[in-house]
């Protein structure tokens, strides 16, 4: 900063010269905050576009049709569990890393044209989202999801897919909330054994409100999930965080009971799944209203589902 000062010029008269003074130390600071508080709002601008999936991506040249071979052969190693033989997977690591890959040149939002249908779409977006939980398990966090801190294993990564750079909360919270169908949610696999499990092959269109009734069938039928004692009923934490959308999709709307959309995929009988418990069940504690129980939440197991594991435990 420069200050003017006011001189007698030897020649007579006055000379104003300009001359450099210090910026005062009160101005330094503000100067100083202004420029911290600029670049705050970038990183935190920058750090909601991340996360939420708002980044562009490049898109290259697809190697050939898109297909899910690739992703089927990494689900060869789901067992009849849901839990998975890692070890398995490790060795087919390059089959996942490939169909993972496909995603960047290919998605119904940058290729409509190849999803004609909203099943072709969801299918689509299920698969990708499932691949990359698998594929952050074999790379990033082979411990689990419990060693990333503050959920980081679900915003903490970004994947070019069809020219946007997409992290798995904005897959779930942004693109497939869009379609509305809360069968989705139990079709998502989180990388827990407490969570929804893996189908042994990928979702496919033509096939797909199948494959999302037998996905809710199976969360519902286990005892991780739901769980009678007496006229309490025990809801994995999933029925709570994703309430509103569960009640959506009754006659009643918002207005019913949670309960009502459990009932709806709860077995008749255990006699595939021991242990469980049945709509028979559910009606006899809670009444045909299923509005005299006591419902609570769950924490879930955030455990590996990892075979190996599993069998140590036996």
């Amino acid at each position: 900063m420069s200050a003017r000062r006011w001189e007698v010029a030897p020649e007579g008269g006055i000379d104003c010269r300009s001359v450099s003074a210090p910026l005062p130390s009160r101005h330094r600071a503000r100067w100083f905050a202004a420029a911290v508080l600029v670049v705050l709002a970038v990183l935190v601008v920058g750090a909601v576009l991340y996360v939420r999936g708002a980044l562009p991506a490049s898109v290259p040249v697809a190697a050939g049709p898109f297909s899910s071979t690739d992703y089927a052969r990494a689900l060869d190693h789901v067992r009849p569990s849901g839990d998975l033989d890692f070890v398995g997977l490790g060795r087919d690591r390059a089959a996942l890393e490939r169909f993972v890959a496909s995603l960047a040149s290919v998605s119904p939002r940058l290729r409509p044209e190849l999803f004609p249908t909203p099943e072709d779409s969801l299918a689509y977006w299920i698969n990708a989202y499932n691949a990359l939980v698998l594929l952050q398990l074999v790379e990033r966090h082979p411990e689990g999801v419990s060693s990333a801190w503050f959920g980081r294993f679900y915003w903490g990564h970004a994947w070019p897919v069809g020219g946007e750079r997409l992290t798995l909360w904005a897959l779930e919270q942004r693109i497939l909330g869009e379609y509305g169908d809360p069968r989705v949610h139990f079709a998502l696999f989180r990388g827990t054994r407490g969570g929804p499990s893996l189908d042994g092959a990928p979702y496919q269109p033509e096939f797909l409100d199948a494959q999302l009734n037998d996905a809710s069938r199976r969360f519902m039928a286990s005892p991780r999930h739901v769980r009678l004692e007496g006229d309490t009923v025990h809801l994995a934490r999933l029925f709570q965080t994703r309430k509103q959308d569960f009640l959506a999709a009754l006659p009643e709307g918002r207005g019913g009971n949670v309960l009502q959309f459990v009932w709806a995929f709860l077995p008749d009988t255990c006699e595939e799944r021991p242990g469980c418990d049945t709509r028979g069940d559910l009606d006899r504690a809670c009444g045909p209203k299923l509005d005299t129980c006591r419902v609570t939440f769950m924490p879930e197991d955030l455990s590996r589902p990892d075979v190996a594991d599993a069998a140590s435990r036996r």
